[in-house]
């Protein structure tokens, strides 16, 4: 018998039995479509978080004093050296900051809220989308003059004043240096707000004016964006050595490197949908297992058929590999169904947690095989049982 004979042979004992056939499937359906999902969903998760990250503009470092060291004021971070940082050919923008927390009443006199300050300059939203309601963003003009403005968000402009369209307005806000009257240029919306700090309130400011509330000419931390992604790290060494040069130092300052927390982030993923489609694979063996055992069936309901055959000059590795490519006709096509019904799902599960499903074409050839394989090692023992049958006996079967 041919190739093309025994496969035609197989094909029509697989669909012969549909319900049969189904039923055994079921195990390498579920198996494949199990480890499809979650790798493509994990697929969507990795690429979000990139996608997240490279929309902010974050392939860059925050640099900021090693406060596990001994520091002299000397050491510390200055609006100098973030004009010094802007000047390396690497460096595409360079955002200062200066946090600080601070104190505003509400409409009702008896009441305060508390929230943080940022202070920063208008790079800063080259770094994290502000998205605002009214009025603008912190300008150049408003760090050369040091200009006693602020942006809150809608929830505090609503309790502080009980409306949003507060532009214009001042508020009076208490910093543990003392309070200042500030003007309000900019409402941010609530959403860019959680973004940020979960439910704390965060107003933005010009970096020099908290700089004079607190009378210091120092600041927090300076996040620098690097042109080429490939050198951050070797980048982010110049910019620590350059630092050092000017303050006259050693190790006094650190470097935390955006891009690295994002490989982190995404390996952990990767980890973990690693592990979970391992645990999801181990259908696979139940579906191999139940592939073996409705093959058993069929080579003993189709005892006399062997005996015929046998008789009429097929040959013990005509005999099996006709059982065998049956085996894989099996698992093949319940491979093929469990891609269809996976990446199904993980559309499904993506549209409704608000995440692109990515199927990856590797693992697809990958699962394929797989179940390919899987039906050439459980079906190997029926196969060879079928062959090494006595024509004598197997015509004798009743």
């Amino acid at each position: 018998m041919d190739l093309f004979e025994t496969a035609r042979s197989a094909l029509a004992s697989v669909f012969g039995n549909k319900m049969r056939s189904i039923l055994t499937m079921l195990g390498i359906i579920i198996g494949i479509s199990s480890v499809i999902m979650i790798t493509s969903i994990g697929n969507g998760f990795q690429q979000m978080i990139t996608g997240e990250f490279e929309s902010m503009g974050l392939n860059g470092v925050e640099i900021y004093p090693n406060y596990n060291e001994t520091l002299n004021n000397s050491d510390l971070l200055t609006m100098d050296d973030v004009e010094l940082i802007k000047q390396h050919p690497e460096t595409s923008f360079v955002a200062p900051f200066w946090r600080a927390t601070g104190e505003v009443a509400l409409k009702n006199p008896a009441e305060s809220e508390d929230f943080i300050a940022m202070g920063t300059t208008e790079s800063y939203r080259m770094i994290q989308p502000v998205e605002l309601s009214y009025g603008r963003f912190i300008a150049e003009t408003d760090v050369e003059r040091h200009a006693k403005v602020v942006l809150i968000d809608e929830t505090l402009a609503r309790e502080i004043f009980g409306r949003t369209e507060v532009v214009g307005e001042t508020v009076r806000c208490a910093f543990w240096s003392g309070s200042v009257e500030l003007t309000i240029i900019g409402v941010v919306k609530v959403e860019a707000v959680i973004a940020f700090m979960e439910m704390q309130h965060v107003v933005y400011m010009p970096i020099t004016a908290v700089m004079d509330i607190y009378s210091t000419d120092t600041i927090d931390s300076m996040f620098v964006n690097v042109k080429d992604t490939e050198k951050i790290s070797r980048t982010a060494e110049e910019y620590v050595r350059l630092l050092e040069i000017s303050h006259d130092n050693e190790d006094k300052y650190r470097v935390n490197n955006i891009m690295q927390q994002m490989d982190a982030i995404t390996n952990v993923f990767s980890y973990v949908t690693t592990f979970i489609s391992f645990v999801a694979a181990i259908s696979l063996l139940v579906g191999g297992i139940g592939v073996m055992n409705i093959m058993l069936v069929t080579v003993t309901e189709r005892t006399r058929e062997i005996g015929i055959r046998k008789a009429l000059g097929a040959t013990d590795g005509n005999i099996s590999f006709q059982f065998l490519v049956e085996a894989i006709i099996l698992t093949a096509v319940g491979g093929i169904i469990g891609i269809i019904v996976g990446y199904s799902g993980s559309v499904a599960i993506g549209n409704a947690i608000e995440i692109k499903a990515v199927l990856s074409i590797p693992m697809v050839i990958i699962t394929v095989l797989i179940s390919s394989f899987i039906g050439i090692i459980f079906g190997v023992y029926p196969a060879r049982k079928a062959s090494k049958m006595d024509p004598i006996d197997a015509l004798r079967y009743e």
